[in-house]
């Protein structure tokens, strides 16, 4: 299994003296997030709102489903929007997570440098959701609520549980194979004679 350092270290931006250097690794560092962020801003306009896409996502439903769904239009229709409220900013925070797992490289212990990158990462999801709502408030088709700023969070909550929940897995399965392989080593004081 490969260590967290290994899945996110093929990503990782190669740093050099050079000031061109240091901004490319930048840029691959947080151009992600700010393409991500920019998505955000596109389906933020009132192009996007529950009025203009209900139709399109019904024609698909009833595609895949059949006419009697739009009995229950309205209902599915609001869980597809909310679900994509929650998926889309869990999956903007593994982004954020990416970029300040990058950032924090320097810090010591691995479990600070996780949790920083985890709260920093809810921090700047909270921001963009925060701010993602008040533009809609002013869009005259679109609502902006803090229920969806809550629900945007806890998407990139449970998605950063998640990923900090694997990467414990992975940690724990990398220390237990190493300390196997030092077991079966000749002159490994925990080695059996």
């Amino acid at each position: 299994m490969s260590s967290p350092s290994m899945v996110f270290g093929v990503y990782a931006p190669q740093t050099s003296a050079g000031g061109s250097a240091r901004l490319q690794a930048q840029l691959r560092t947080w151009l992600p997030v700010l393409a991500f962020s920019m998505v955000f801003a596109v389906e933020s306009t009132s192009y996007f709102g529950a009025d203009r896409t209900s139709e399109p996502l019904q024609r698909i439903v009833e595609a895949i489903f059949g006419y009697d769904v739009c009995v229950h239009w309205d209902l599915i229709h609001f869980l597809i929007r909310k679900t994509g409220h929650f998926m889309g900013y869990g999956m903007f925070s593994l982004i954020c997570f990416r970029a300040f797992w990058i950032e924090l490289r320097g810090v010591a212990s691995r479990i600070s440098r996780r949790l920083g990158a985890h709260g920093l990462a809810i921090l700047v999801t909270f921001l963009v959701a925060s701010a993602d709502e008040f533009h809609q408030s002013f869009l005259p088709n679109r609502y902006g609520g803090f229920s969806d700023v809550l629900l945007d969070c806890c998407g990139a909550a449970m998605m950063g549980l998640a990923l900090f929940m694997m990467m414990q897995v992975k940690e724990g399965r990398r220390k237990a194979q190493t300390s196997m392989h030092r077991g079966l080593e000749p002159g490994y004081a925990g080695a059996s004679a």
